[in-house]
């Protein structure tokens, strides 16, 4: 397979879009009656300081969420800005409460249609969150690993309910960056 040359921003575009729909596949796999599962109850049980539902439905609408508010703000922020933490209670609640598989894609679907059209110009700004400074680029790959992390705790829940959640390396090699 010849690998040919692309930017970085069109390798992350790949990447983000594939690691979104590997997300979605675990959550596709997990049997409904264990979307809310909670394997050990606890103050132990923590994957971030600004989650409330530490569920594998709730880590998902987290991440969708999230991936909105971030986006609208790297899209509006002016250069030396400081991204808001994306808390937005009614859209959470409307993905919480809806058929949040369906919401949660339309959001990434919106993120990535949105980010499509971001200038080169902009993704070289400097921006600031929670005291460290990025790029818009360097930024998008925290959003990356955003996923990732989470992707992680989903994989945790799932194995600890013998959920049987997909080996990771499985993106399809056509489509990888």
């Amino acid at each position: 397979m010849a690998i040919l040359p692309m930017s970085e921003f069109e390798r992350f575009m790949i990447m983000f879009d594939r690691l979104f729909e590997f997300v979605e596949t675990y959550i596709h796999k997990t049997p409904e009656d264990k979307y809310e599962w909670i394997p050990v109850e606890g103050p132990g049980v923590s994957f971030g300081d600004r989650l409330e539902n530490i569920t594998i439905k709730g880590l998902y609408v987290h991440l969708t969420t999230s991936e909105d508010g971030f986006i609208n703000s790297l899209l509006e922020i002016q250069d030396g800005g400081e991204i808001p933490i994306p808390i937005n209670k009614k859209l959470t609640n409307k993905v919480y409460d809806g058929d949040f598989i369906a919401l949660g894609r339309e959001l990434h679907e919106n993120a990535m249609e949105k980010l499509r059209n971001i200038s080169p110009e902009r993704l070289s700004k400097t921006v600031y969150f929670q005291g460290g400074e990025y790029s818009v680029m360097g930024f998008l790959w925290a959003l990356y690993a955003h996923y990732a992390y989470h992707l992680g705790n989903i994989d945790t829940y799932m194995r600890q309910g013998n959920m049987n959640p997909t080996a990771f390396f499985n993106f399809p090699t056509s489509e990888m960056a």
